[in-house]
């Protein structure tokens, strides 16, 4: 027997926004599956849904117009659901299906059939109808006392009577009602909950969608004519058509009334009934169901396919309320294989997004997720919805973009923070934290959220700025933090520098700062002298006040100078050898010279400073073996910084300076640690306390005049020379004037770690180049050198 031709049709009027044409594209490849062609495929191509089956464009249309069988759907558990009341245009629609003998229509008629066996319905009504009169009574405030608690009475009994209606439908209705039932709510171990697809269990405010639907199947198939054609042809290839007064729902934001819409002060909700109807069939495929996921704590709770909780991260313009009040996000998949109805059951039914080991819980998860990879194959790409709060208290399908399966190098580093933000994610959650919080965690979701989205180094970084913004409002919470036990977020891996290098001279300068550390241990890390972290825990607990704590809400030059400082005087208290000025990091000279002249982005640094300082340089990629050398792209001599950068720095290096001869000249670099532990031996300088004090007062002179003789004194012969008599020329380094803010600058730039290799511009730049290296080789050989 030949095989069947097979048809690819496109159909414009099944687009991936807004929902109500998504699902109506579902609907359309499962009711061809179910009812005319069991090898039917469906896919995604340009934005259209294309449809591959046995029916060309004329059958399609005549196999909905005269064979299609409506699936039962209505919600007999609903107040409007037309089983609950006497009168109404719901229990007329409902009586109307039960006495018509359409063959279409007999699946409709057994699923309400089945419902009238159930013998609760009679006691559910009495309930809700006398539960309706005591609060009549309590609006009009005649109600007494004694009907108050007969109130109280009532509703419980309602609610729990609803509960086992539900039930009861759930093991008596036919199994063509159920995936309806499983769609509108589904049971945990805490009763029902309502999937956010279907607002309140099949309703929407007064809505009824079950009803609905069945309101839309009679007009449409009683006796089906051209007008009911053509909107179907409107449904399916987006043919014109006029279009009717009707409700849509959540579904279709653009299609609702409301002011301004139209001519007059309000217009009414215009939909093509086929679109209700179509859409609603789709609906079923994304049945919710009781799902058990490895790894997650509260995994007994109800679940329904890649619906999570939402956060206000990628909105236009995110805001908490939208966050608090919504009803979830939901994350439609997009593929461009044809795929059957089988394969989509099975890939709804998982509802796969899994980050970490475990389903994605919220929206910057979800992101997550799509990022690692962590969906399943075949999918290209998800439309992201957000039921938000609109047009007073009706919920909207807001459209929240797309976002392609595309995997981002370095997500699964988030990993690394996963338990410190599931415990401030509560903290901040809860009804008494401070607003802050909640401001730090939205702005962390929004930059986890922006990178999955599109990521690269310059949104990584954000996610570190965004961390070390929680950070710093944590230190600045001790009540907080203790009533939260929430500890400081450290241990990041040093693989986090990689992901968030930007190459900017900002980010440079700020790595440096952030990794300076006493190489002895006997002080700590430039973390402690930011916020009272336990230092010798490895910055994993708070600990008391401390004096070494400087920084405050001064400008960054300010802070730069006075923790270095804090540093200078603890190292000498402390007995350090060296300067606790060592890093594993480095800023080129080109940089440092761009921040003394202030053109570079002062707040940026300040905020890269807070988050970068959460890395822990210990935990050390195996290809980071040595300390990371900015590429000096300048040339010795012709270094773009002021001599008296130049000077001063000498005196703040954190090893002693060692020359070496190569070919015809003399370099100068940093001491190197020799096996053991050992520093190599080489000049060292000795630090002159006179020197921070004089430029936070703006004496630029003085305190160059005051290096110059250090370095003398040191074994290194500054510029200029000495006269032919013998008398050095150091005063003359007093004539150098700055202004008091670049002088605030020049000292907090003595902060910032420089390369081996810049060393030696800046010897070159302050020295009498080889007659000063000449005599430190010599004194070095004579065993001389201190």
């Amino acid at each position: 027997m030949a095989e069947p031709t097979r048809h690819d049709l496109e159909l414009p009027g099944c687009t991936p926004e807004p929902l109500m044409a998504y699902l109506k594209a579902l609907g359309i490849l499962r009711l061809v599956a179910e009812q005319k062609d069991p090898d039917a495929r469906g896919w995604w191509r340009n934005d259209v849904f294309c449809l591959r089956s046995t029916l060309d464009r004329d059958a399609l249309v005549r196999f909905f117009l005269e064979e299609y069988k409506p699936t039962p759907l209505f919600s007999p558990w609903n107040g409007d659901g037309g089983f609950l009341s006497d009168s109404g245009t719901s229990v007329a629609t409902i009586n109307w299906f039960r006495e018509d003998a359409n063959a279409r229509f007999q699946g409709i008629r057994d699923a309400i059939a089945a419902v009238g066996q159930i013998p609760l319905m009679s006691e559910f009504r009495q309930n809700r109808e006398r539960a309706k009169e005591l609060e009549k009574k309590k609006k009009a405030r005649t109600i007494t006392e004694a009907e108050k608690e007969e109130l109280k009475a009532v509703s419980g009994r309602v609610k729990q009577i609803k509960q086992n209606v539900v039930t009861t439908v759930r093991a008596g209705f036919p199994d063509s009602a159920l995936s309806w039932l499983d769609c509108c709510l589904t049971i945990g171990l805490e009763g029902f909950a309502p999937s956010p697809l279907l607002g309140s269990g099949g309703v929407d405010g007064h809505l009824d969608f079950g009803n609905n639907f069945l309101i839309n199947c009679r007009a449409l198939l009683e006796k089906p004519d051209d007008r009911t054609k053509a909107r179907l042809e409107n449904a399916l290839f987006a043919t014109p058509v006029a279009l009717e007064a009707s409700s849509i729902g959540q579904f279709s934001p653009g299609q609702i009334g409301a002011p301004n819409s139209t001519q007059g002060f309000e217009g009414d909700s215009q939909i093509n009934p086929w679109d209700f109807l179509l859409m609603m069939e789709g609906t079923l495929l994304l049945a919710g169901a009781a799902m058990r996921r490895f790894g997650i704590a509260d995994s007994a709770r109800p679940a329904f396919p890649f619906t999570v909780r939402a956060v206000a991260a990628g909105f236009d313009s995110p805001a908490s309320k939208d966050e608090a009040e919504s009803r979830g996000e939901l994350w439609l998949p997009l593929w461009t294989r044809p795929t059957s109805v089988g394969e989509l059951r099975q890939l709804f039914g998982e509802g796969r997004a899994d980050v970490s080991g475990r389903a994605a819980r919220d929206g910057a998860d979800f992101a997550r997720a799509v990022a690692g990879l962590g969906v399943d194959r075949g999918i290209t790409g998800f439309n992201r919805l957000g039921f938000l709060k609109r047009s007073g208290k009706a919920f909207l399908a807001a459209p929240l973009g797309r976002f392609e399966v595309v995997e981002r190098g370095g997500v699964d580093l988030l990993r690394e923070v996963d338990t410190w933000l599931e415990r401030f994610r509560r903290a901040a959650g809860d009804k008494s934290a401070p607003p802050r919080f909640g401001s730090a965690l939205r702005r962390i979701d929004s930059a986890i959220f922006n990178f999955c989205k599109y990521g690269g180094a310059a949104f990584f970084q954000q996610i570190l700025v965004a961390l070390g913004a929680a950070e710093r409002e944590l230190a600045n919470a001790e009540r907080f933090r203790e009533e939260k036990r929430l500890n400081p977020l450290a241990g990041l891996s040093s693989a986090w520098f990689d992901a968030a290098s930007d190459g900017t001279a900002e980010f440079a300068i700020a790595r440096g700062i952030a990794g300076v550390q006493d190489a002895e241990g006997r002080i700590g890390p430039l973390r402690a002298n930011l916020e009272t972290v336990d230092w010798t825990k490895r910055c994993r607990a708070w600990a008391e006040k401390d004096r070494a704590v400087v920084w405050n809400a001064a400008d960054l030059a300010t802070n730069l100078s006075s923790i270095l400082t804090r540093r200078m005087m603890d190292g000498a208290r402390a007995g350090c050898e060296r300067l606790p000025l060592a890093s594993s990091h480095a800023a080129s000279l080109e940089a440092i010279a761009a921040f003394i002249a202030g053109e570079l982005d002062d707040h940026r640094i300040e905020e890269l400073i807070w988050g970068l300082m959460l890395i822990d340089t210990r935990r050390r990629h195996p290809a980071r073996a040595g300390m990371n050398q900015s590429r000096d792209r300048q040339g010795p001599g012709s270094c773009a910084l002021p001599r008296e950068y130049a000077l001063l720095k000498l005196l703040f290096l954190p090893r002693p300076l060692v020359p070496e001869r190569s070919d015809q000249s003399v370099k100068w670099r940093l001491a190197c640690r020799l096996a053991g532990g050992r520093i190599e031996d080489g000049l060292i300088i000795r630090p002159e306390p006179r020197i921070l004090p004089l430029l936070r007062a703006g004496r630029v002179g003085e305190a160059c005049r005051i290096a110059a003789q250090r370095l003398r004194v040191s074994g290194l012969g500054p510029m200029p020379g000495p006269l032919p008599t013998g008398v050095m020329r150091d005063d003359n380094w007093s004539e150098c004037a700055m202004d008091s803010r670049r002088a605030q600058r020049l000292a907090a730039a003595l902060l910032i770690p420089i390369s081996s290799k810049s060393v030696n511009c800046l010897v070159d730049l302050v020295c009498r180049g080889e007659s000063a290296a000449a005599e430190a080789l010599a004194l070095a050989a004579e065993g001389e050198t201190e």
